[in-house]
């Protein structure tokens, strides 16, 4: 091929990218305000200048389940170098209260602001493609029902997990969604910790922690002495955990 049919052939792949891109925004859009999500920000480019390389878009419930906490299901529009897309979606959970005491904290603190967050395709063991991918016109519709799918499913179950403080106390003591993994995510326990002694309930948050303290192993992300410095740090925050812990 000449180097105008490359050119002209690369043109059209970038249109086509384009024109996809917004009828999926426009499809997830429609079909997310129909379970009760609506979308959170502009839709999020990158880079900023010179060729796009993905497209983000978030989506968020009516109200908040909890207090002080969000949720969010992220749509990652990757444009590929042959023309075509990948769709793929994360479930989080996040707090700016909790990411802003978790700063002053010893570790590395929550990552990106998430107490906890699941890639569509690690939420559910039946065999749903975990990347939909976009080459034609007739896929655009097939993606996004794949997608709507994860939400209604395994993606709502996985919110319901984290919807109340009894479920995110008794999901932060469970081992993380990764199969070869039989600790509890560190980020998610210290989240729900703070979490409860932001909300008042210290005695909660006392009660979690003392059990993880107790505990003869740990996450690869996390120690004993990671965990006791995180404790102590929580009592010199916060004088009615420090009583709680010492009870």
């Amino acid at each position: 091929m000449s180097k105008q049919g490359v050119w002209g052939a690369k043109t059209v792949g970038a249109r086509n990218q384009a024109q996809w891109t917004k009828q999926i925004i426009t499809r997830l859009t429609k079909a997310m305000a129909a379970e009760g999500f609506t979308v959170c920000a502009p839709p999020q480019r990158w880079p900023a200048t010179g060729r796009l390389l993905w497209t983000e878009i978030y989506f968020g419930p009516a109200s908040e389940s909890i207090p002080r906490m969000t949720a969010t299901v992220d749509a990652h529009i990757e444009r590929h170098r042959d023309g075509g897309l990948r769709l793929e979606g994360t479930a989080r959970i996040g707090s700016p209260a909790v990411e802003e005491v978790m700063r002053d904290m010893p570790g590395d603190g929550l990552r990106f602001g998430d107490i906890d967050s699941g890639r569509f395709d690690l939420l559910d063991v039946s065999p749903k493609p975990p990347v939909m991918s976009i080459d034609f016109d007739a896929e655009l519709e097939v993606s996004v029902a794949q997608y709507m799918d994860y939400v209604r499913g395994p993606v709502r179950e996985w919110f319901a997990k984290r919807s109340t403080f009894p479920d995110l106390l008794e999901t932060a003591r469970e081992p993380t969604i990764a199969p070869w993994e039989t600790n509890p995510d560190p980020t998610l326990l210290r989240g729900t910790v703070v979490l409860c002694v932001l909300d008042g309930r210290v005695q909660d948050a006392a009660v979690l922690m003392r059990w993880y303290l107790q505990r003869d192993q740990f996450h690869r992300w996390d120690s004993l002495e990671d965990a006791s410095a995180f404790d102590a740090a929580m009592r010199a925050w916060f004088p009615a955990y420090a009583a709680q812990r010492s009870n």
